[in-house]
């Protein structure tokens, strides 16, 4: 009795491979300042390895920024690129790898750029925060989009006609990864589209990566893992609370969910968490507050509404207790 392993059960596909033995994808990388590196390398690597695996050039890339000079990533190293991004063949590919800047600065001339690519047939994807300069540029409306999830909701509130999935990436007519390593799962799943699914198997061995996700995983690690145990009432409550930080949870309602009394609630948190369940409640809205601040332009009063606070002045006092500053003030900050 044969066994299929668990990565070609992955990247299994219902269509056989697609491009003929001597056809080459080409693919063309556009960096932007700041690129998350870690996405530009996940993407090359299994390209290279496949193209190895098959002895030849399955694949072929090229490396462009706006200028055409180098570009620096997220963590400092310059890379240089081979030209100035300029027209691309039809069927070829072009993927906008960005970074944390990418979503606070509009690049002069890129919107109308990869509108000009898209109507020659050109298709298009990001990795990391590339989604950003895809938005801006009208191109993702409608469309599904892997989000990083510590920014789907100011992505969520800048571009509303976007389709925000929580998965990790997303295959549809636009090629989006939500964070650095997930490119290279995007990348197993297209030369299993293209090369089949034993040629897919075999870069992730080469790769060592033996998990490969799906464009329907979720990109946090569960709850067990976040936080260091496995008691099954506690990782209940805690997926409870994380799913209505608006609308709070009584201490009540919380020890009925755990199947316990409140005080008995208490000391579970105190075992596992070294805290109350209200405290640890309380951490998490305000983490949602902190995100919010940053990335939207909600007003303090309806973020505090957003996570749980009837109050704007007793939202202001646990923000600032928790994060020695207020609101207002860290906006400013954050800006």
């Amino acid at each position: 009795m044969s066994h299929q392993s668990p990565i070609r059960a992955m990247l299994k596909v219902a269509r056989p491979a697609t491009h003929p033995a001597n056809d080459t994808e080409r693919f063309t990388f556009l960096l932007l300042d700041g690129f998350t590196h870690l996405a530009l390398a996940a993407a090359l690597e299994p390209m290279r390895v496949a193209n190895a695996s098959l002895g030849r050039p399955a694949y072929a890339w090229r490396i462009v920024s706006i200028s055409g000079g180098p570009v620096s990533c997220s963590h400092g190293l310059t890379v240089l690129v081979d030209e100035a991004l300029g027209p691309l063949a039809r069927g070829e590919t072009l993927i906008v790898v960005g970074g944390p800047a990418t979503a606070r600065r509009d690049e002069p001339g890129l919107s109308a750029a990869l509108r000009r690519e898209a109507a020659h047939g050109v298709r298009l994807g990001a990795l990391c925060l590339g989604i950003y300069a895809l938005a801006r540029a009208g191109l993702l409306d409608g469309e599904e989009c892997a989000v990083h999830w510590d920014l789907a909701e100011g992505f969520a509130e800048a571009f509303p006609e976007v389709h925000i999935s929580t998965g990790a990436f997303a295959l549809g007519r636009r090629l989006t990864a939500a964070g650095g390593a997930v490119a290279s799962d995007l990348m197993l799943h297209l030369i299993a589209e293209a090369h089949g699914a034993d040629l897919a198997a075999r870069v992730a061995d080469l790769l060592v990566c033996n998990g490969v996700r799906s464009p329907r995983s979720q990109q946090k690690v569960s709850v067990q893992s976040r936080y260091g145990m496995r008691n099954p009432r506690l990782v209940k409550v805690l997926k409870s609370m994380e799913a209505n930080l608006e609308t709070p949870l009584t201490a009540q309602e919380i020890a009925d969910i755990a199947a316990m009394s409140v005080r008995q609630t208490e000391r579970l948190f105190a075992r596992y968490l070294k805290t109350t369940p209200m405290n640890f409640y309380m951490k998490m809205r305000l983490e949602k507050a902190h995100r919010l601040l940053s990335q939207t332009e909600l007003s303090v009063t309806e973020i505090a509404l957003a996570c749980g606070y009837k109050s704007s002045s007793h939202f202001t006092k646990n923000f600032r207790a928790a994060y020695a500053v207020t609101p207002r003030a860290m906006r400013v900050v954050a800006a």
